[in-house]
């Protein structure tokens, strides 16, 4: 009777294979996830500060002052614009603010550079 050696290695090598993609495989939907989540604050961060961007030009345009200009903070560079027009509604005349507000963050992350946009329309009785 012979004895047979060598098929339980086979089989030990064939289930490291398997186990170690399976590990690769779970490390690779971490680090996923882990961007994911990254990339989603740095989105909320962004709006929070396109919107802060907004109530600088409207409180800049309700006092009188130019309400164009570029603000750094938190990170983020914020470009707001601001165009005027008077408009007559009846007997009233209406100065109509448009502002725009655009955040970029100031250095790319690993999830890249988190930019939101927010405009506003602002209605003053001169």
């Amino acid at each position: 009777m012979r004895r047979q050696r060598g098929f339980s290695i086979i089989a030990v090598v064939f289930i490291l294979v398997v186990l170690a993609g399976l590990g690769a495989v779970i490390v690779q939907l971490g680090a996923t996830q882990h961007l994911g989540t990254l990339m989603a604050q740095e989105g909320r961060q962004a709006w929070y500060a396109a919107r802060a961007g907004l109530e600088w030009g409207r409180h800049r345009a309700t006092n009188g002052q130019p309400c164009t200009g570029t603000l750094s903070f938190a990170g983020f560079d914020v470009n707001v614009t601001c165009s005027s027009s008077l408009v007559t509604e009846g007997d009233d005349q209406l100065n109509v603010f448009r502002i725009a507000s655009v955040a970029t963050a100031a250095s790319a992350s690993p999830a890249g550079a988190a930019t939101r946009e927010a405009t506003m329309t602002l209605w003053i009785t001169p």
